[in-house]
């Protein structure tokens, strides 16, 4: 094919280095390549690279008649097949150059952080993450594909000879701590974060000896220059202003932490570099396994809640990398892994030539499209022009409204849609799979909890503070609000549930409402509440327990759960279950949404690692009728040490009576309920972990948690004959079948216990599956099945 590709300017920047890579990687792969654009300090690169290049007649208002009639002109004297424009301007340029021309197709990529509206909805276009795409596709783009920016891993690696002199020529010496970041520097979307870091390096150094280095140029050096001599008058030399560098890979390889977002932040991780990534609204984080798919999902870049903590969050991000050297070796050797297998220049220019291909199949430019697109942009020039008066105008319009600030569906503040949470439990009981999950969606976007109702006279005896008025609405922890509903009586009654949850659904219609969080996804895992009435958005049934099979046990009227069951799923565009045998259970009716898989999570960071010479094997969680007592009777009776924490629940006094007794008895140590916070302490004194359930229909539904938070600790896991544990295919899970096995399998585990390879392959299990790692799949999969479903 022979293709012109046509970056917004020539200047250095993370789009236009990834438009010079996708035409020197179409070239290699035996395309005709013409690079076309305004001279800038990129052309000495194009020619580096052996590229052709044209200089454009110079742009003015945009897109430029002149341009235009040039590209067209191009077009047929060459007889172009593919005119590709990298950021808005170009691509209406484009796409005006190929008007009528049957054999020449227009490409649009949007490697922003939003996409026009004017961008016509027929032309073929990719952007830049997954979330942009899908709000692309939501918004009715028929022809839209992700070109996540690719990079070269050959040229962009570690040089330590160039990082060694890059530290002589600006007199940072080999012992100090290097931080850099390398970007342009321009007000839209990366000054507040260069000014955080700034600002962060005048309180790190009065602790310890450090460097930040700024390489880049742009309208807002002046105020980098500005915030940076007030640090350096106080410590000389603290921060280093280099200007822009053609080849900044010295930089990179200089550095012991790098800062970054979007190309940058990619070209970090290429080198090897441990990377906090950037954002705005104070948002600094390290980059790790458990996080990624965040940065997948929305690119290399965050949204916080509040700039003013920009410099505190960024010391909280960096000061453990500091204070770890071998943590920044190995989130140096997981970047380098992931820019390996995820954004290589090969997979890049194969996805674009497939592009290309049905581009060219296709290259009508529908009338009504174009209409559409000139009504959006002649809104966006108006807004210009009133901008411009009220001198307010942005140069970097498009980094300014992102949409991981946005959301997918509206201004929400955060990098997700907002959520409704529908739990089965109250926030204050204990800490299982709802309040967990809630926790982890609330460091995404704004979570709204709805307790469900209680009585009053429930809620004197659990502690609560009564309330005059039937709802309240507080803040439960950062970034989740609660709804709380107090009655006087009937909760378990489902005419009188059905009214309560009237009234907590009204309470949160107006709170989406006032906050402006326009169609919410509404997760909701309750057996006994509907879908809030009237509420507009996605609704996402998760199934976390055989609540038919529960019924009794949880005291509700006979037949209820299922009919409630029932309507949830006629009412959801989304089910989910928590266990393979739940999925298998839900399947069963073809009128029914797909079922996917969501198993429950853990916690990993806050974990200790396990202590030399341990054996006593843990027991953790609620101690109920579901455990298996007297295989746990078995287990003590056979010599090895059970050490317990967790509350003793339950309705049957005979068994309650029989489990005291069992962990009043020699060879166990019960240690009561305790803090989520002391978990850690707890499991690493311990060398294996146990999961003695009954096997029953109830508890072969289940997935239980401490499975997942003994793998996160680092040790083995014995349990009975439950799906949940086979689901893992571990040899880190052993299942037993019988009393005497599980005794067998137990012991083995405790002669194995200083492993460290085993340890941390437990650990890598455990990251896999983080409570991080189901909200990036509970967010995936309610986009995706609720889009199959529309």
């Amino acid at each position: 094919m022979k293709v012109l590709i046509y970056p917004h300017d020539l200047q250095m920047g993370g789009s236009q280095l990834n438009a010079l890579d996708i035409a020197s990687g179409l070239r290699d792969k035996g395309h005709e390549v013409i690079v076309y654009g305004q001279p800038g300090e990129l052309v000495e690169r194009i020619h580096e690279l052996g590229l052709e290049y044209i200089e454009s007649p110079r742009p003015s208002h945009r897109p430029t008649p002149g341009i235009v009639a040039d590209l067209r002109r191009l077009a047929i004297e060459r007889d172009l097949d593919i005119l590709h424009g990298f950021e808005w301007p170009p691509s209406l340029e484009c796409r005006r150059a190929t008007r009528g021309l049957k054999s020449t197709a227009s490409i649009s990529t949007v490697m922003s952080m939003a996409v026009a509206d004017f961008i016509p909805r027929d032309m073929a276009l990719t952007v830049g993450t997954e979330q942009i795409m899908k709000e692309r596709i939501r918004r009715g783009y028929g022809r839209v594909a992700l070109l996540e920016p690719p990079i070269d891993d050959d040229e962009n690696s570690l040089d330590a000879a160039a990082g060694s002199a890059f530290r002589r020529q600006h007199g940072i010496p080999e012992s100090v701590p290097l931080v850099a970041v390398v970007s342009r520097l321009v007000p839209e979307l990366k000054l507040e974060g260069i000014l955080s870091a700034i600002r962060a390096m005048g309180l790190l150094r009065e602790s310890r000896d450090i460097r930040l280095v700024v390489v880049g140029d742009g309208a807002a050096r002046g105020e980098v220059e500005r915030e940076a001599q007030l640090v350096n008058l106080r410590y000389p030399g603290s921060v280093v202003l280099t200007g822009a560098m053609s080849d900044p890979r010295s930089a990179y390889s200089a550095a012991d932490v790098m800062l970054g977002m979007g190309g940058s932040a990619l070209k970090s991780l290429s080198f090897g570099k441990p990377l906090i990534v950037q954002g705005e609204g104070g948002y600094w984080k390290a980059a790790d396994p458990e996080n990624v798919g965040e940065f997948f999902w929305q690119g290399w870049y965050g949204v916080g809640p509040d700039a003013g903590q920009g410099p505190a969050n960024f010391t909280a991000a960096l000061e453990p990398l500091l204070a770890d050297p071998g943590r920044r070796e190995a989130l140096g050797a997981f970047g380098r892994s992931v820019i390996e297998e995820r954004y290589s220049i090969t997979a890049a220019v194969s996805g674009v030539e497939k592009l290309y291909c049905g581009a060219l199949a296709d290259t009508r430019q529908h009338a009504r499209e174009a209409l559409r697109a000139s009504m959006h942009f002649a809104r966006y020039q108006a807004s210009r022009m009133a901008q411009r008066i009220r001198r307010q105008a942005a140069t970097d319009d498009f980094n300014v409204d992102t949409v991981a600030a946005r959301g997918p569906a509206g201004p929400i503040g955060a990098a997700h849609p907002p959520i409704v949470y529908v739990p089965g439990t109250f926030w204050n009981d204990l800490k299982g799979t709802d309040h967990m999950l809630a926790t982890a969606l609330s460091k995404r976007g704004p979570v709204i909890w709805i307790d469900p109702p209680r009585t009053l006279r429930a809620a004197l005896a659990a502690g609560a503070k009564p309330s005059l008025r039937p709802v309240t609405v507080d803040s439960a922890a950062p970034g989740i609000t609660r709804v709380r509903t107090q009655v006087p009586a009937g909760v378990s009654i489902p005419a009188l549930r059905n009214l309560y949850d009237r009234l907590s659904a009204s309470a949160v219609r107006r709170i989406v409402a006032r906050r402006g969080l326009a169609d919410p996804l509404i997760v909701h895992s309750s057996a006994t509440a509907g879908f809030p009435k009237g509420l507009a958005g996605t609704k996402v049934l998760y199934v976390t327990d055989d609540w038919v099979a529960g019924e009794q046990m949880m005291g509700l009227p006979a037949g209820s759960v299922e009919r409630r069951l029932a309507e949830n799923i006629d009412s959801a565009d989304v089910l989910l279950a928590v266990s393979p045998g739940l999925v298998d259970a839900l399947g069963a009716s073809p009128a029914r949404p797909r079922v996917r898989l969501l198993p429950n999570g853990c916690h990993v960071r806050e974990m200790l690692p396990p202590q030399a010479g341990r054996t006593a094997v843990a027991l953790l969680g609620q101690l109920n009728d579901r455990l298996d007592l007297p295989l746990l009777e078995k287990i003590r009776d056979s010599g090895i040490r059970l050490k317990v924490a967790g509350p003793v629940r339950g309705n049957d006094t005979a068994w309650k009576t029989r489990m005291m007794s069992f962990l009043e008895s020699e060879g166990v140590e019960w240690v009561g309920e305790i803090e989520q916070t002391e978990i850690s302490r707890f499991l690493s004194e311990c060398a294996v972990g146990l999961t003695p359930y009954v096997v029953s229909p109830f508890n072969e539904a289940s997935f239980p948690l401490k499975t997942l938070d003994y793998l996160a600790a680092g040790i083995p896991v014995v349990s009975t004959d439950l799906p949940a544990s086979r689901w893992f295919e571990s040899v880190h899970v052993r299942v037993g079948r019988s009393g005497q096995e599980i005794v067998g399998l137990l012991a083995e585990a405790q002669r194995n216990t200083e492993d460290a390879g085993a340890i941390a392959e437990r650990r890598d299990l455990a990251v896999a599956n983080s409570w991080e790692k189901r909200t990036d799949e509970l967010l995936r999969l309610s986009t995706d099945d609720a889009l199959l479903r529309q």
